[in-house]
């Protein structure tokens, strides 16, 4: 079977009277069988959003479920308390997707506290 995913995204922005706006949607083959979603508390000593049963993620769906706009989840590959490994910051309330590379697995660092992060994520 083919085109089993399905993606759609948007963006619009204006500032000083310019503005940019892109939507675009596509699909995708999920080669693999497994996919999981959950909600996973994330504190600020580095956790792993990772599942036995996906051997390759695919595409990634992560969500801070905070409400505080100042608060942060840092997402990335490997160990993430050095900058240059974070691919991604979600501030309370934002979201995205992400078609990775082979990873096996999600690093994810709270600035402050422990937040709830929802992912889904797609074996490919």
């Amino acid at each position: 079977m083919a085109n089993e995913i399905k993606i759609g995204i948007s963006l619009s922005v204006t500032k000083n009277g310019a503005t940019y706006t892109r939507s675009d949607s596509f699909s995708d083959d999920m080669t693999g069988n497994a996919w999981i979603s959950g909600v996973q508390q994330v504190t600020t000593t580095e956790d792993i959003i990772t599942h036995e049963d996906i051997t390759t993620y695919g595409w990634v769906y992560l969500k801070n479920l905070g409400t505080d706009s100042s608060l942060y989840v840092d997402f990335g590959r490997e160990t993430i308390a050095d900058a240059t490994d974070k691919i991604c910051r979600l501030y309370g309330g934002e979201s995205c997707i992400i078609k990775t590379a082979g990873l096996t697995a999600v690093h994810a660092l709270s600035s402050s506290g422990t937040q709830a992060v929802e992912y889904a994520i797609i074996e490919l």
